[in-house]
């Protein structure tokens, strides 16, 4: 899930959601509890925007496990995080930042290119089947009525 709109760097520093991103990231969160999206877990990146979406997710979906985590953030190496979840056996959700969040989907799916035009506030589900990642559905906030 990429993070929620955040505010202008040049009024907010920490660039912190805003409040359209809020009710975007609402909005994603009441739609995945009513399809019973229930993660095992919530990793975030170290930023506040992340953090502030994670939080919202997680009370909406009603997940206790949301940790931070480093690697997500926008430049880091994708690499680092797709090698991660190959050892991971429950559902996670990831939140975090563009390109870092194209470039893994990218290494997930087995593309040399960032093949998913991801949106604030929306979320891609990818699925394991026989060792190879495959995408389940793509929703975003301007798709929910």
């Amino acid at each position: 899930m990429q993070h929620g709109k955040s505010n202008p760097e040049d009024i907010d520093p920490k660039k912190s959601l805003s409040d359209e991103g809020k009710r975007e990231t609402q909005k994603i969160a009441i739609y995945l509890s009513e399809i019973n999206l229930k993660p095992y877990e919530i990793i975030h990146s170290t930023k506040l925007r992340a953090k502030q979406t994670a939080d919202i997710i997680a009370k909406i979906l009603k997940i206790d496990n949301v940790k931070e985590v480093e690697g997500l953030n926008p430049l880091d190496d994708p690499g680092i995080w797709y090698e991660k979840i190959k050892n991971i056996e429950n559902d996670i959700m990831i939140i975090g930042h563009l390109p870092h969040l194209s470039r893994l989907a990218s290494l997930l799916l087995k593309s040399n290119e960032e093949i998913i035009k991801f949106r604030y506030s929306g979320v891609l589900c990818l699925e394991k089947e026989d060792s190879q990642y495959k995408i389940r559905w793509y929703i975003t906030p301007d798709l929910i009525p």
